[in-house]
């Protein structure tokens, strides 16, 4: 089974944007396009991207740039089950809680991000929740 790697929501606006240090999820991309990993994000991504496009994009390429992101990367779910998770952990940010918490639901092993301080989440009571490893994209290039 290939490993499932989660994409933080500035890890995409890295790529759609180009900013630097872009090309290191532009080659985890291609590791998933060879079939090496699975690239995930969430839902909550996607409106994250959305909203933050809304301001540097015109109006009718948002859409069109969404429909491209979701044909290259599994976009995850997010539902009550996952805000019930979430809510049980603390930590700096809670959308980061959100996005540890899909992606701990949906069997990542990893969440790439540029604010992994950010992501120190504590669990609380939950010890049967595996959350992921988090690190910047650099790092995990230099992984695998």
């Amino acid at each position: 089974m290939r490993p499932r790697i989660f994409f933080d929501t500035n890890i995409m606006l890295d790529l759609i944007q180009e900013r630097p240090g872009y090309q290191y999820a532009a080659r985890l991309l291609q590791r998933q396009e060879d079939g090496d990993i699975t690239v995930c994000i969430s839902i909550l991504s996607m409106a994250n991207i959305a909203y933050v496009l809304r301001k540097t994009i015109p109006q009718n390429l948002i859409v069109p740039t969404l429909k491209q992101i979701s044909s290259v990367v599994e976009v995850i779910p997010m539902d009550n089950d996952q805000l019930q998770l979430a809510l049980l952990m603390e930590g700096p940010d809670f959308e980061d809680i959100m996005q540890a918490a899909c992606a701990a639901s949906y069997g990542c092993q990893v969440i790439l991000t540029h604010n992994p301080g950010d992501f120190k989440i504590k669990k609380g009571l939950l010890d049967t929740v595996s959350l992921p490893n988090v690190m910047t994209p650099e790092q995990y290039s230099h992984l695998i």
